[in-house]
């Protein structure tokens, strides 16, 4: 599951549960540095 495979790198999403998307991930937008390295460990998640 990319929520859990992002947590254990220590990138911290949300689930869409609450809006009853379970499938989905909730993202904040955060700093330059910070949207930079979730961008990077999302792809290395999804093996891009």
């Amino acid at each position: 599951m990319v929520f859990n495979e992002l947590l254990k790198r220590g990138v911290i999403v949300r689930t869409g549960d609450i809006f009853g998307c379970p499938t989905h991930i909730r993202v904040t937008t955060g700093t330059d540095e910070q949207n930079e390295r979730f961008i990077a460990t999302f792809k290395e998640v999804l093996g891009l």
